[in-house]
């Protein structure tokens, strides 16, 4: 059941959410991941092993934070009239505090390689879906994956895990190419420096050589028949040409980018002060941002009313988002959310050496990009599976460690041993 979840967690976040890959909803904001969770969980305790999960206190503080964002969100539904519709929305992050305890639980028990692996297989088969039939993914997510499986490439220890980490590196890559998205572009430039130096890392552990080779060796090969091939150049030509549009003419005052971008974080402010400590709650912003003096004088992007009755309407970003539906607290707490999961990426990465620290810098900034510019950054297992890999990895590697010599830059952290 662990990789199932896992597998549709990844599965659901790569859908394009339109027509034939609309996310299954067993019934209004529910999915099948998060029914086969709770099925988990009283199962868990129907047998009292529950103990088992909640093992580690870190774990239980990093819940705890995401249980607290969830409890922010409840007092905004109800003091904003929105109980009906938006308590669902704040129980769903008491889930996901769940969620943390258990896949941690799983990285601890079966390994962090087979977390990571589940996770990032259910992103690359449906991430590969749309490029089939010529259409947009989730290129957000899609190019997290990239990171994620430079990450799988280096604690996985079968061949498996090295070909499923090239695989979703590749449909990452191409799917964030075709998005046509700087956000996705962006992420994914910092997925593959992580796999530049993950590929150094894993080369130099002389056990991993083969392995590691061979995925070189089929990069490079792939690369090489793209160059040959006319209609892989064609293709290859208007990435390089969406790339430089993209890029080349950035414009501050376009409307519908960046202009967009940096007016939410005015309009969100108007928000905050006039309800600086319970939000408008997660439907009310719509109505809010639209009232603002900000959206009244133009230049921001126009808010469309369907979404707004819908309650899908956001400042795509993720804790503009939790600032205007819950105030201040939610702000502080998605904030405190960030921090402490950067904290555990760094003690789990083994920043001492440098290559730990390139690792740590290419993840934090994919995931700074991806929550200054999506608003889904807390409320999916985007940041949450990653967050208890590494609280599993830190914790074991803090059981084990002592005092040692500084370490060369290609030197494995698994491989610091006492």
């Amino acid at each position: 059941m662990a990789f199932i979840i896992l597998f549709i967690g990844g599965f659901n976040m790569a859908l394009p959410d339109f027509g034939w890959a609309a996310p299954v909803q067993l019934f209004h904001g529910v999915f099948i991941d998060n029914a086969l969770l709770l099925i988990y969980l009283l199962l868990t305790i129907t047998m009292g092993s529950y103990g088992k999960v909640l093992k580690t206190q870190e774990t239980l503080g990093f819940a705890a934070f995401v249980a607290l964002l969830g409890g922010v969100g409840i007092v905004s539904a109800g003091i904003n009239g929105y109980a009906l519709a938006d308590v669902g929305q704040a129980l769903r992050l008491f889930l996901l505090g769940a969620f943390v305890l258990v896949v941690a639980h799983w990285s601890r028990t079966r390994g962090e390689a087979f977390v990571l692996r589940s996770y990032v297989m259910g992103v690359a088969l449906i991430g590969v879906m749309p490029a089939l039939r010529s259409q947009n993914g989730a290129g957000g997510v899609l190019a997290i994956a990239v990171s994620l499986s430079a990450w799988l490439l280096l604690v996985g220890r079968t061949s498996g895990d090295t070909t499923v980490a090239i695989a979703c590196a590749l449909i990452g890559t191409v799917a964030a190419a075709m998005s046509f998205s700087k956000t996705s572009m962006t992420i994914v430039a910092c997925g593959l420096v992580a796999w530049i130096v993950a590929l150094i890392r894993t080369t130099a552990m002389r056990r991993r050589r083969l392995v590691a080779g061979g995925g070189l060796a089929v990069l490079l090969a792939a690369g090489a028949y793209s160059a040959r091939s006319a209609e892989t150049s064609e293709v290859t030509a208007a990435v390089i040409l969406s790339v430089k549009t993209k890029f080349a003419n950035l414009d501050v005052t376009d409307q519908y980018s960046m202009r967009a971008r940096y007016l939410y974080f005015w309009g969100v402010a108007e928000i905050v002060a006039g309800h600086p400590l319970t939000g408008v709650s997660y439907r009310g912003f719509y109505d809010a941002i639209t009232s603002t003096a900000t959206y009244e004088a133009g230049g921001m992007a126009d808010e469309d009313p369907e979404s707004g009755r819908r309650g899908q309407s956001n400042p795509h970003n993720s804790f503009l988002y939790y600032a205007a539906a819950n105030g201040l607290p939610g702000l502080v707490v998605s904030g405190l959310l960030f921090v402490m999961f950067l904290g555990y990426l760094r003690r789990s990465l083994d920043v001492s050496v440098v290559s730990g620290r390139i690792l740590w810098g290419c993840f934090a900034l994919a995931y700074f990009i991806y929550g200054m510019t999506l608003p889904t950054l807390f409320d999916t297992p985007v940041l949450y599976v990653p967050a208890a890999v590494a609280m599993a990895m830190s914790s074991r590697q803090r059981g084990s460690r002592v005092p040692h010599a500084k370490v060369p830059f290609l030197e494995h952290p698994m491989e610091v041993v006492s």
